[in-house]
């Protein structure tokens, strides 16, 4: 299982560090973009143009970059698993509700899908973390 979590760490650790690098320092060109997927709602492009145009897509890759980087380090890859968690699904309801591309959608579930075997080897301890027993309701 340990040489597993390495393989799936360093796997999506170079996917989110390239998308992010992508987002934050290469040039978008819608047309080699749109070109890349015919099977894609025209919604999507539109979508995507309009996160561009506003500069999340920044904001966006800033947290893929950095996100890829803690998975690299064995001291902050469960952090950056955590956090990547918010950032993969917001990635595949995108696809799923907005490209409908289902490319896209088994990508992003299968990214999803390993991060979550990187957190449920850690379960106790973030059970620990984030589900603390408390004595009163609030």
């Amino acid at each position: 299982m340990k040489v597993a979590r390495y393989i799936i760490r360093f796997l999506l650790a170079f996917i989110f560090v390239y998308a992010g690098i992508e987002k934050l320092f290469l040039p978008y060109h819608p047309s080699v973009f749109k070109s890349d997927v015919e099977m894609t709602d025209p919604k999507f492009f539109e979508f995507y143009d309009f996160l561009m145009g506003t500069g999340y897509l920044y904001f966006v890759g800033f947290f893929q970059l950095l996100n890829g980087i803690l998975l690299i380090f064995k001291r902050t890859y469960l952090l950056g698993a955590v956090m990547m968690v918010p950032l993969m699904l917001c990635l595949l309801m995108t696809h799923v509700f907005i490209s409908r591309y289902i490319g896209f959608v088994v990508y992003d579930g299968t990214m999803f899908l390993l991060n979550t075997v990187l957190l449920v080897s850690h379960y106790k301890e973030l059970r620990g973390t984030f589900l603390k027993p408390q004595t009163s309701l609030i």
